[in-house]
């Protein structure tokens, strides 16, 4: 079975619309569903922000799109993109950020390079990018 891009527009009560997933590990693979699950309540599971200069050997992606409603500075509402990235590496680590730069980065690396896959997985370099706002800083990711 192919890695699998799922797409599904929830309409739960109260809860999120119009959520999106990709997941790039092989979910003909119980093992690998069991990894996604278990990221809702992981003790492998660290933030991407404290691994900053480090590289993780990814060997899949699990990444949450959703649509968040905000206001600009004129007053007129806003539609916007949010982003939970979740990376999974070759020692049964989780790493999670809800960094829309970190997503962007990956997003640009994967758009050229492909998904890592356990099959292709990839060496990324997490970093911290300085923002035009003194004193403010980006998450993103390189290749390694």
């Amino acid at each position: 079975m192919e890695n699998a891009l799922v797409l599904s527009e929830n309409k739960l009560q109260g809860g999120v619309s119009n959520k999106r997933v990709f997941c790039s590990l092989d979910m003909s693979k119980e093992e690998n569903i069991d990894k996604v699950i278990s990221t809702q309540d992981s003790e492998n599971m660290k933030y991407l922000k404290d691994m900053k200069g480090q590289v993780i050997n990814c060997i899949g992606v699990y990444i949450t799109e959703r649509e968040v409603q905000d206001t600009n500075e004129e007053g007129e509402v806003i539609t916007l993109l949010k982003h939970v990235t979740i990376l999974f590496d070759d020692e049964g680590n989780q790493y999670v950020t809800g960094s829309n730069a970190f997503y962007q980065s990956l997003d640009l690396i994967c758009t050229f390079k492909g998904y890592p896959t356990e099959e292709k997985p990839m060496k990324l370099k997490v970093v911290e990018t300085p923002a035009k706002e003194k004193g403010h800083t980006y998450l993103k990711c390189t290749i390694a």
